[in-house]
């Protein structure tokens, strides 16, 4: 699966494994590794369970992951068509159950097919500290100058991890940056955040709000094409920095990818309550590149 992209081979692959119900966490780590080592594999189990309608289970090389926004959307993209799940239109709501806990899913569904899913994150955490930004600069191969043009903060933003968000003048700088990934992980480290996240107010598509580069070498992943959790995050910084309009319910558009020529695009709401942010939900397309059946390990 291609996930956050109508495009194949475009925004974040995925590989979902449906009818895993037989599988126990070895086998699933095992064929995780030999599917795809260098992203997330979502295994689907439809098991009785007072909680939630469905379990995923996420495993990437290293191991069992809490959550994948785009092995979640890839999910319910492979799930058309498979009667494995009764898709009501317009709107089908899912409680799924993962090792973070229990999301809520929603399905949007034309003629039995599914168009746009979208997962509840709940509310943002934010952490505001002094940053050096000659340091940062230095880590992403630019200038001081090409972040504090921007007249903008540097942020640390969790809608399910922490990362360090910087603003960068423009599309020209975020395309040339020259991250030093070692730098970055010792960095990333010693912060205590997971990635890095540069982003632009300039865009490819006039329609999007923003652009953004996801960076998370101590997560084992140097550049993620397209991070569900890392375009809420960033959602969640344009917002709270008055970027965006403070209405009750926001559609914030941003696109990542393109560097990597994996161009996908994430569709960010903000429910706001009281001028606070209460919840933030994480949706997009995904699109099936390769299906077949699976050996299971012995």
């Amino acid at each position: 699966m291609s996930a956050f992209t109508g495009t194949p081979y475009g925004g974040n692959p995925a590989w979902v494994v449906l009818g895993a119900e037989g599988l126990n966490d070895e086998a699933m780590q095992t064929l995780a590794r030999e599917l795809n080592p260098l992203s997330d594999t979502a295994f689907l189990q439809v098991l009785p369970s007072q909680d939630a309608d469905l379990i995923l289970k996420f495993f990437s090389q290293g191991g069992e992951i809490g959550f994948s926004g785009h092995a979640t959307v890839a999910t319910y993209f492979a799930l058309s068509g498979e009667n494995i799940l009764t898709l009501k239109e317009p709107i089908t709501s899912i409680r799924q159950r993962t090792k973070s806990g229990i999301q809520y899913i929603e399905l949007r569904v034309e003629e039995g097919t599914v168009h746009r899913a979208t997962v509840s994150l709940g509310g943002p955490k934010f952490i505001s500290n002094e940053y050096n930004v000659v340091a940062v600069g230095r880590i992403l191969g630019i200038t001081a100058k090409e972040i504090s043009d921007t007249n903008l903060p540097l942020d640390t933003v969790s809608t399910g991890f922490y990362s360090l968000i910087v603003p960068v003048r423009n599309l020209g700088v975020l395309f040339d940056l020259k991250p030093d990934f070692p730098l970055i992980e010792k960095f990333c480290n010693r912060l205590g955040v997971s990635g890095i996240q540069a982003f632009c107010l300039e865009t490819v598509e006039k329609e999007s709000d923003a652009h953004v580069r996801h960076f998370a070498p101590l997560l084992g992943i140097p550049e993620d094409p397209v991070s569900g959790g890392a375009c809420a995050s960033l959602g969640c910084y344009l917002v709270k920095n008055r970027l965006i309009s403070l209405e009750h319910f926001n559609r914030i558009i941003i696109e990542q990818g393109h560097v990597l020529h994996r161009m996908g695009r994430v569709y960010v709401h903000i429910q706001m309550y009281k001028e606070q942010i209460a919840m933030v939900k994480v949706g997009g397309q995904a699109i099936v590149t390769f299906e077949g059946q699976i050996r299971v390990p012995d």
